[in-house]
């Protein structure tokens, strides 16, 4: 259909409005490429438990196409089954057309963010979430040292028994992290060398809630560059690399987020952009996509993605260096969706913890299955994620283990709260937090600077 066919939409909404046509929408060519074989159909989380075709990435897609082609108003319920999706990216590894259903999904919402009729109230809210407070690093430490104060004093069970935390709050506050000391909620140092010869130089990507709550993995994995002869500088104007803000349908603030972080490193001085969350690592690589129509930025863009990549992978190309835990352990893996499905990334986190002697890795079930967490997804449709997680955790009792590994922190938070809420004793860790306790205990560090 070329503008002029069709005066409006199924249901009177005007052409002129389709928020699946421009430079921006949902790509005609890969909706084609679509074949509805039905491929993905069982490898989609939210199909599987909900049993409905519009839940699917065949339904979802057909969707997107007849919204495109006017015969489908963009509508609530439009809206509610393309919010419904995860993001997971498991169909496009089952899918045999190559389609590239991550950025169908992502485009669509950015759509339907252009008419989306959203309180004013949420509109200040997301605009502050996606545009001041994870790009801020002041901020998010502050955010950071509020939560720690609540979590470690008197405030968390007087606010609860006063029953003073509104409806929604009340719900997700158990779903909440434990936030580390504050102390480890600081920058890390601009440079970290080389435990013996320097091999490699990388600039190393902290993320921003990865920053906050789990500075101690990007620590670890600070450290274990360097024990593996690698230069780590940390360029201090990063910032928030925008992945939940392009899930959210707010791509624009992602790209100037990614324009950001071009601006502060410069791939072309470094070996590698290495990070350790496999959301954030997913976004970086897909740098190159977001911004290809940017005459400026593109060819930087694309550079960039080149050369993004998890801790895992990286200690994986080089070789990484064995060690000996001081303590036998039985643990299982858990593969974040991006990191699996996104990105291809599956041996290499095995290969991390197979370096580590003294721990016998059991299989885990349905391990590239999503356990629901998908960026905020846990908290906007909790209930579905609550589903997911059930089956995440049952695997996990199965597999009889006291730690599981994975390497997101969306994972690692919603994991760990299954175990939690079901009196499970069970340590949820990133890989390369063992090979740095590895390290530690073979006295690897001994006399170095490191943070």
């Amino acid at each position: 259909m070329t503008t002029g066919e069709k005066a409006d939409f199924a249901g009177g909404f005007p052409e002129s409005e389709n928020p699946f046509i421009g430079p921006d929408a949902p790509d005609r060519r890969m909706i084609q490429r679509c074949i509805h074989c039905g491929s993905c159909v069982t490898s989609c989380p939210t199909f599987t438990l909900l049993g409905n075709e519009m839940d699917s990435p065949r339904g979802r897609i057909y969707i997107m196409r007849l919204v495109a082609e006017g015969e489908m108003a963009p509508d609530e319920t439009v809206m509610k089954h393309l919010d419904r999706c995860l993001d997971c990216r498991a169909c496009e590894t089952a899918c045999p057309s190559g389609v590239p259903y991550g950025s169908l999904i992502e485009a669509a919402r950015e759509g339907l963010e252009k008419i989306r009729k959203r309180s004013l109230p949420v509109r200040v809210f997301r605009r502050f979430l996606f545009r001041c407070l994870l790009p801020s690093r002041t901020l998010l430490r502050l955010a950071g040292a509020a939560t720690r104060l609540y979590q470690a004093t008197f405030l968390k069970s007087l606010l609860r028994g006063l029953g003073l935390l509104p409806g929604k709050l009340a719900e997700l506050e158990p779903m909440m992290p434990e936030a580390p000391p504050i102390s480890s909620m600081r920058a890390l140092p601009p440079e970290v060398a080389p435990i013996g010869e320097q091999k490699h130089r990388v600039a190393f990507f902290g993320g921003c809630i990865q920053s906050i709550l789990f500075g101690d993995v990007n620590r670890a994995a600070v450290r274990a560059l360097a024990a593996n002869g690698t230069r780590v500088v940390f360029p201090a104007v990063q910032t928030c690399c925008g992945a939940l803000q392009a899930h959210a349908g707010d791509r624009e603030a992602a790209r100037i987020l990614a324009r950001q972080n071009l601006d502060a490193i410069d791939a072309a001085g470094f070996d590698a952009v290495v990070l350790a969350g496999a959301g954030c690592a997913a976004m970086l690589y897909e740098y190159g996509d977001l911004l290809a129509s940017d005459p400026v930025y593109a060819s930087r863009a694309a550079a960039f993605s080149d050369k993004a990549m998890d801790v895992t992978v990286f200690l994986a190309r080089i070789g990484v260096r064995e060690a000996h835990h001081p303590e036998p352990r039985k643990i299982a893996y858990h593969h974040p969706c991006h990191l699996f499905h996104a990105l291809k990334v599956r041996s290499e986190p095995i290969e991390v913890l197979t370096a580590i002697r003294n721990l016998d890795i059991v299989p885990l079930e349905e391990s590239d299955w999503c356990c629901g967490s998908a960026g905020s997804y846990n908290l906007t449709h909790t209930e579905i994620s609550m589903g997911l997680l059930d089956r995440k955790m049952g695997h996990v009792k199965d597999s009889e283990v006291p730690v599981v590994c994975t390497g997101n922190p969306g994972c690692q938070i919603q994991i760990a709260f299954g175990a939690r809420e079901r009196g499970m004793d069970l340590r949820v860790v990133h890989p390369v937090v063992l090979l740095d306790e590895a390290y530690e205990a073979e006295g690897v560090y001994r006399g170095a600077t490191l943070p």
